[in-house]
């Protein structure tokens, strides 16, 4: 038994070598420290990974904007439409507009992309935006 042990300290000081330390216990438990440290880190990590993955489809994740000028007598397009989406549809389209003597701020609730409210070609261009893979702010629109 002594005559295998032997043998097997052997081979493992030959692997062990280019660690720069003789003491094969010592390597050996430096290792497993490593090993253990990293299990923990990974394990921490798949916590966070599954936590992210159950928030994502309620974060706003499409937004799409328009600015137009809804008057005739105001310029800049400083009146917009702006839609604000999750990952399932859900969300808010928010319109303000502003003419020379006030401005106005409307909000409608979203739902699976569409609104139980009436919306405006503005509001539904903004969710279409929002929506889509193309570029989420368009070019003024003249009313």
């Amino acid at each position: 038994m002594q005559r295998y042990a032997r043998g097997v300290n052997a081979r493992l000081q030959s692997i062990f070598r280019d660690a720069g330390d003789d003491n094969t216990a010592r390597v050996l438990a430096d290792h497993l420290g490593t090993v253990r440290h990293t299990a923990q880190s990974v394990a921490r990590m798949q916590e966070q990974h599954d936590d992210i993955v159950q928030i994502m489809p309620t974060v706003i994740r499409h937004v799409g904007l328009v600015r137009f000028s809804p008057f005739h007598d105001t310029g800049s397009d400083q009146s917009f439409a702006l839609a604000l989406l999750d990952g399932q549809r859900d969300g808010v389209v928010v319109t303000a507009l502003h003419s020379r003597t006030d401005s106005r701020l409307y909000a409608k609730p979203v739902e699976r992309g569409s609104s139980s409210y009436s919306l405006t070609p503005e509001e539904r261009d903004a969710i279409e935006r929002a929506l889509s893979e193309r570029e989420a702010v368009s070019a003024p629109r003249r009313a």
